[in-house]
């Protein structure tokens, strides 16, 4: 027979769950206030406003701003990663990697307004330190040095070739709604700055993609759906 639960579990468990309930309305709270203020400004106050607790609940959490964005950057970009990256590694081509991943990632934001602004506001801090910089990117880089297919470049310098455009790309996307094809041309020019041929190029820039989504439950959505709700 199951060993029948104790007060003492069940009150461990629901402080568990209480604590993670306030940290996901602070990272959720935090991403909308950046995309409104940038990283510049103190943002402590108006994220403990929005998620609705009292200051020292927020200091059980995070330091201060710095600790609060690296977790919310984290939490985004293995968010993106675990959306993009079934679809990304279903390709052995570094090539078609690169440009299935970049033009992913795009859609995502142009379908997810409030994440395009905190990826533009904040730049490429938005997603430093997450799996998705520091797993994924450099992997696809280095199977592309690895078999010919992308220019041996140092790490760095392939990394940035990838990155730059991409938040380029969020930028434009946050501030104006950039024609249809926008997204291939991004993943276009940054196939051809890693030495790939013009006409491999251009033929994976415009492969079929199948549609990727971001659940109901997702950071994305729920920061979306706070935006259209809470006041400026």
């Amino acid at each position: 027979m199951p060993r029948p639960t104790r007060p003492a579990d069940h009150r461990a468990r629901a402080g568990r769950e209480r604590r993670e309930r306030t940290r996901r309305a602070l990272i959720e709270s935090a991403m909308l206030v950046f995309a409104r203020r940038g990283v510049e400004a103190s943002v402590i106050d108006e994220v403990i406003e929005l998620a609705g607790v009292a200051r020292g609940t927020f200091y059980n959490h995070f330091r201060g701003n710095d600790d609060l964005l690296a977790a919310v950057a984290a939490e985004a970009g293995d968010q993106l990663l675990a959306i993009v990256n079934p679809r990304v590694i279903e390709h052995e081509d570094a090539a078609a990697r690169v440009a299935t991943g970049v033009r992913l990632v795009l859609a995502l934001a142009r379908a997810h307004p409030a994440f395009a602004a905190f990826l533009a506001r904040v730049g490429p801090r938005a997603v430093a330190g997450s799996n998705l910089t520091t797993r994924a990117v450099p992997r696809d880089l280095a199977l592309g040095v690895r078999t010919g297919r992308f220019l041996r470049v140092p790490p760095r310098l392939g990394f940035d070739l990838v990155i730059g455009p991409v938040f380029a790309a969020f930028q434009a996307i946050a501030l104006s709604s950039p024609p249809a094809g926008y997204e291939a041309g991004i993943a276009r020019g940054i196939l051809l700055a890693l030495g790939v041929p013009r006409a491999d190029a251009e033929r994976l820039a415009r492969m079929r993609l199948p549609p990727v989504t971001a659940g109901a439950d997702s950071l994305l959505a729920r920061v979306d759906a706070r935006a259209r709700t809470s006041p400026r």
